[in-house]
């Protein structure tokens, strides 16, 4: 079982901060699951019920002003023939004429809000039904869920969704345009100490690389947003979450690189670790600075350069430069709760670009809700329902005739064996631990720094199936700092299964567990040990904090 009630509140301040779409105050009502009063039904109904027209009523509105906005700007800008009586495909692409890019990109990113909220009412509103009725012994399910799945709330959806993607294939031409020529901008040369300070910090990393054995050891290691100084100075080192940074530590024969990610407003998959680029921008003052970085487009990021001179990467230009480095270099990508919409652009841009997923080796974060849903978004591209797909297609299209998403649920687990013994060596920027991707390497995630809280085109077709990086769920050890975070301690993991699978079966791949003194006991390993014979598992911490040293590593 997940915190539904946490996701809520992290897409609240996520993907849903500054908006005016509401949702449904999921953990309000479910307090009245729990208690036994007999009046606590007329209650639930009554909250159930008024949450179920609150949010209709939001969608209702939040679709005719979309609409209207559409309309209004086609009416004096196309001809009245082509205005008169058109249905929504011809509107939006009238639309998409009439207006500069960034304007239809914009209401593109709005669209997709209003479909999120919906998306995670319907759920919440269905989620609720089921536990009132499992704690009490009721029937509501009969009387409650009719009313959901005939509101227009629920139906509404797919012609939204229908919305979405006749946008984005408008949209396609112009903004794949725009990453092909894209120019990479290089930061201007130092003067001849700063060269040298930068080519000893070099040498310094490759000699370390070297001297970990390759077969052994050397997997274990992790560049925290690439080899970078933690302390965001670029003198010696490049900028986190950089270009540079990543494409230095494979060189220098690293193979996992950590990486955060966030959305644009025209869904560009860009590297970024905060909310804004406030703190690594060159300007830190400036406007496009201090917004959001879902607040910004793509254009508007090029012309924001960074401390070292360059501008944020997108996540495509990093997973093509680990392809090209080595069959080692990959990334391992996390996912900020309340970003949803990044994570629905990466399980696209996995499932179009197959290849990619050879650079990834996995996809976390502390939202459980958001990994479950990435799963079976990125289930949509298993071999094993293609021909169900494909035999589907026919039902599956809809009027503006693009294919419609099919939701399906989550598939399978994977397995792999754990070593308990993990450290880490992050005041350089890398990291120990262990992690299993299979029954003989070893993995890990970076440690957290507790000082600071893509597309293009890609045409090589695989010759065969490539798959999908694996999904892993980040826990905390202490009290949560965020609503949707989950605890739990080595003492006792076994809240751990109920949260990585689903009723069907279906699991995550494992569980990243915050570092604890305890998991260096026998018993603390022998615990482990015990729930990586189901799980695969990683263990996180903080720099400066943990344990942090080649010699515990080794251990």
């Amino acid at each position: 079982m997940v915190k539904f009630g946490g996701h809520v509140e992290a897409i609240r301040e996520g993907d849903f901060k500054g908006t005016n779409l509401y949702l449904i105050p999921y953990n309000k009502i479910k307090k009245l699951v729990v208690e036994h009063e007999s009046e606590k039904s007329t209650q639930f109904i009554d909250a159930w019920q008024d949450a179920l027209s609150k949010a209709e009523d939001d969608f209702q509105k939040s679709r005719q002003e979309f609409w209207g906005h559409i309309f209004s700007t086609i009416g004096p800008n196309a001809p009245a023939i082509d205005v008169r009586g058109a249905h929504p495909g011809k509107a939006l692409k009238l639309f998409v004429e009439s207006v500069q890019p960034d304007q239809s990109q914009g209401l593109l990113f709005q669209l997709m809000k209003i479909k999120g909220a919906a998306t995670t009412n319907s759920e919440g509103l269905r989620k609720l039904v089921k536990k009132f009725d499992k704690y009490q012994n009721t029937q509501f399910s009969l009387k409650l869920l009719p009313d959901l799945f005939t509101s227009s709330l629920y139906s509404g959806q797919s012609m939204l969704q229908d919305g979405i993607d006749l946008f984005r294939q408008l949209l396609e031409d112009s903004s794949l345009s725009q990453v092909n020529t894209m120019i990479r901008n290089d930061s201007e040369a130092k003067h001849a100490r700063g060269i040298q300070l930068r080519f000893e910090e070099l040498e310094w990393l490759r000699r370390l690389c070297l001297s970990i054995p390759k077969d052994d050891l050397l997997p274990c290691l992790v560049a925290h947003r690439g080899f970078h100084n933690i302390k965001d100075r670029n003198d010696k080192r490049p900028l986190e979450n950089s270009l540079s940074a990543f494409e230095t530590a494979w060189t220098s024969g690293i193979h996992l690189c950590e990486c955060d990610i966030a959305v644009t407003k025209d869904e560009k998959l860009v590297l970024a670790h905060d909310d804004n680029f406030s703190r690594l921008a060159l300007d830190s003052e400036s406007r496009n600075s201090t917004k959001l970085v879902g607040d910004l487009t793509f254009r508007e990021l090029m012309s924001l350069p960074l401390k070292s001179g360059i501008r944020p990467p997108l996540l495509i230009d990093v997973l093509r430069s680990a392809l090209a480095i080595s069959d080692e270099s990959k990334l391992v990508i996390e996912i900020k709760p309340g970003n949803e919409i990044a994570a629905s652009s990466l399980a696209r841009l996995l499932i179009r670009y197959p290849d990619l997923r050879k650079a990834v080796a996995m996809i976390m974060s502390f939202d459980a809700v958001t990994m479950h849903r990435l799963q079976a978004e990125l289930n949509i591209d298993r071999p094993d329902i293609n021909n169900y797909r494909t035999n589907n297609m026919a039902k599956n299209t809809s009027k503006s005739g693009l294919p419609r998403l099919t939701s399906f649920d989550h598939f399978g687990t994977m397995r792999a064996s754990f070593s308990s013994q993990h450290r880490a060596l992050s005041s350089i920027g890398l990291n120990l631990s262990q992690m299993n991707l299979d029954q003989h390497q070893h993995h890990s995630i970076p440690q957290e720094e507790e000082s600071h809280n893509n597309q293009g085109l890609f045409t090589v077709a695989p010759t065969r199936y490539v798959p999908m990086p694996k999904l892993m769920l980040l826990t905390v050890s202490g009290p949560p700092k965020r609503p949707c975070e989950l605890q739990v301690g080595v003492q006792d993991l076994s809240p751990i299964e109920n949260w990585l699978r689903t009723a069907d079966g279906s699991s995550l791949d494992g569980v990243y567990l915050q570092f604890q003194n305890s998991m260096m006991t026998p018993e603390g390993a022998a615990s482990l040990q015990q729930l990586s014979e189901r799980f695969l598992i990683g263990v996180w911490g903080f720099s400066g904090k943990d344990p942090d040293d080649y010699e515990t590593l080794k251990w």
